[in-house]
Formats: C-alpha cells, sequence, structure tokens
C-alpha cells in the first residue's frame, strides 16, 4: 500500500532562524521581523531552475543575497556524509526531485559515471547535423566529433551554433540532419 512521508523540516546552516529546508525538497522562511521591524509570515518560498537543470533557491541575509542548490541543502541538513563526498547525486537521476529519499553524497567520479549519463551524452553526441558553407554546400557529419576531427573547429562553438547561441564557426552555419 501507499506509504506517506511526514515532511520533516531543519534549520539551513548558515541561515539558522531565517530559513529551513525539508525532506521533501522545499525551502521555507521563517516569522521573523525586517529591518524596519515589519512582520514577515512564514511561507514556502518558491524555487527556480539554474541554467544546468538544477533547483536554485535565493536566501537573504544582511542584505546580501546568497543562491543555493536546494539538492545540496536537503543533502547538508538530512543525510550524513562520514566519507565527505564532495558531491550530491540524484539516484532516479530527475534533478527537480530533491527528496532526502533519492539524494545521496558521492565521489565525483560516481556521479559523472552513475545511471544513464554515458549513454546519453554518447547518444547527444551522434546526432548528425549539416556543416553548411558560406556559398551553400552542405556536409553531412554523423556526430560533432567527426566534424570536429575533419574541419579542426572548436567543439564547444559547433555546440553553441547547433543550439542557437552562436550564428556561425569559422565560416560554417550548423543545422541539424533531420
Amino acid at each position: 500500500m501507499f506509504k506517506e512521508e511526514r515532511e520533516i523540516w531543519k534549520d539551513i546552516e548558515g541561515f539558522e532562524g531565517l530559513y529551513q529546508v525539508s525532506n521533501m525538497g522545499r525551502v521555507r522562511s521563517l516569522d521573523r521581523k525586517d529591518k524596519m521591524g515589519r512582520s514577515l509570515k512564514e511561507k514556502v518560498l518558491a524555487d527556480k531552475h539554474n541554467n544546468r537543470g538544477y533547483h536554485t533557491i535565493a536566501l537573504r541575509r544582511d542584505g546580501n543575497t546568497e543562491y543555493r542548490l536546494i539538492h545540496r541543502l536537503v543533502a547538508k541538513a538530512f543525510l550524513d556524509n562520514p566519507n565527505n563526498w564532495p558531491e550530491v547525486n540524484h539516484k532516479d537521476e530527475d534533478k527537480v526531485n530533491n527528496a532526502a529519499s533519492n539524494l545521496e553524497w558521492c565521489s565525483s567520479k560516481y556521479n559523472a559515471n552513475f545511471g544513464t549519463r554515458n549513454e546519453r551524452v554518447a547518444k547527444a553526441q551522434r546526432q548528425p547535423f549539416y556543416a553548411i558553407t558560406s556559398v551553400g554546400h552542405r556536409y553531412w557529419f554523423e556526430s560533432r566529433n567527426k566534424a570536429v576531427e575533419i574541419l579542426g573547429l572548436d567543439r564547444r562553438a559547433v555546440y553553441r551554433c547547433l543550439h542557437g547561441k552562436q550564428n556561425h564557426h569559422h565560416g560554417f552555419t550548423f543545422e541539424w540532419s533531420v
């Protein structure tokens, strides 16, 4: 049968009395008075995605704002780290599932090789595309690696062009082969 998990809240290290994080991956501000003496009510805060797909939260103290990764806040509050591992892994590979039960402390190597990451990266690098010259000649490549090797291009620049972040590179434009 379905087991209901109770939400547990703990203070965020360095922000005690201001903010708490829950074992379910939510962050809340606590009741307090601001600098002007106005009462601020407790509320669960809205998070944002960073450019890598992780949920972040803005924490304010003494006029300063710090942005923190929610999965790291949850791990620090709820998971033991006896080996002093530097990274936090999402067991289900879903970057937005920040429940403590879905997280584990790990080494950088373990995190980089966990689950289907390597297969997903390899598949993404095998997507065929066209390199198009300024006069319209189209050259088909089975992968970014092949184009980089044959044409002497910068891998990151080709990626930026294919993803619309850059218009051209070394006289070529690029488009996906459908």
